[in-house]
């Protein structure tokens, strides 16, 4: 049996994460906490149009990467529910996302498949309306993500002999050091003051 606590709880916090408009904030706040005393296919409902809610408030990497099955092993139905409820919310979101560079995004479409696997493995058994209505999404979804990684910036690696500062860098690479936050972020660096002496960066 599907714990609606747990669902709720994992969509409550995502939306305090990413929702930034009051009025989302408040119509997210009212739904959840009205849902729990819906019948069980209205609150199906609710918690898709809540996720929908949520993914389309993403905006960047990080919030994308947010919306996943948490560390705690959840089991049974309500695993399976919050698989579905994530894949709606991660396919939702692709088209809302800054997407930094081609590699970023070429990750990102591989981890949605999997994802979308999953949740239509859970959805096959549950009705054709919702399974063909998943399979859509997933698949518009994957089409606009690999359109998106097809023009994206390529990755590059820059070699550098000595450690030099970010702005530095970003400034040699781009011809603007306010470009510095995005240098360390692609190179996964520790620091902006010393960066490694052989790194990736997005081509200018």
């Amino acid at each position: 049996m599907t714990d609606r606590s747990e669902l709720l709880a994992w969509l409550s916090d995502r939306a305090s994460e990413v929702v930034t408009d009051v009025d989302d904030r408040n119509d997210v706040a009212n739904r959840i906490l009205a849902a729990p005393s819906l019948t069980a296919e209205a609150f199906a409902l609710e918690a898709l149009q809540l996720s929908r809610i949520v993914g389309e408030s993403v905006t960047t990497v990080e919030q994308l990467q947010s919306l996943r099955l948490p560390q705690s092993m959840l089991e049974g139905d309500t695993r399976n529910a919050l698989t579905i409820l994530i894949m709606v919310a991660q396919s939702m979101a692709i088209g809302r996302v800054s997407w930094p560079s081609r590699p970023v995004a070429r990750k990102a479409r591989a981890a949605l498949a999997e994802l979308g696997e999953a949740a239509l493995a859970v959805a096959s058994p549950l009705g054709p309306d919702l399974y063909g209505w998943l399979t859509t999404l997933l698949q518009v979804a994957l089409r606009l993500l690999s359109d998106i990684a097809a023009n994206a910036a390529p990755v590059v690696i820059v070699q550098t002999g000595v450690s030099l500062p970010a702005t530095v860098l970003a400034y040699q690479l781009y011809g603007d050091a306010g470009r510095a936050g995005g240098v360390v972020d692609i190179a996964r660096s520790a620091t902006s003051m010393i960066m490694p002496t052989e790194f990736e960066a997005i081509a200018s």
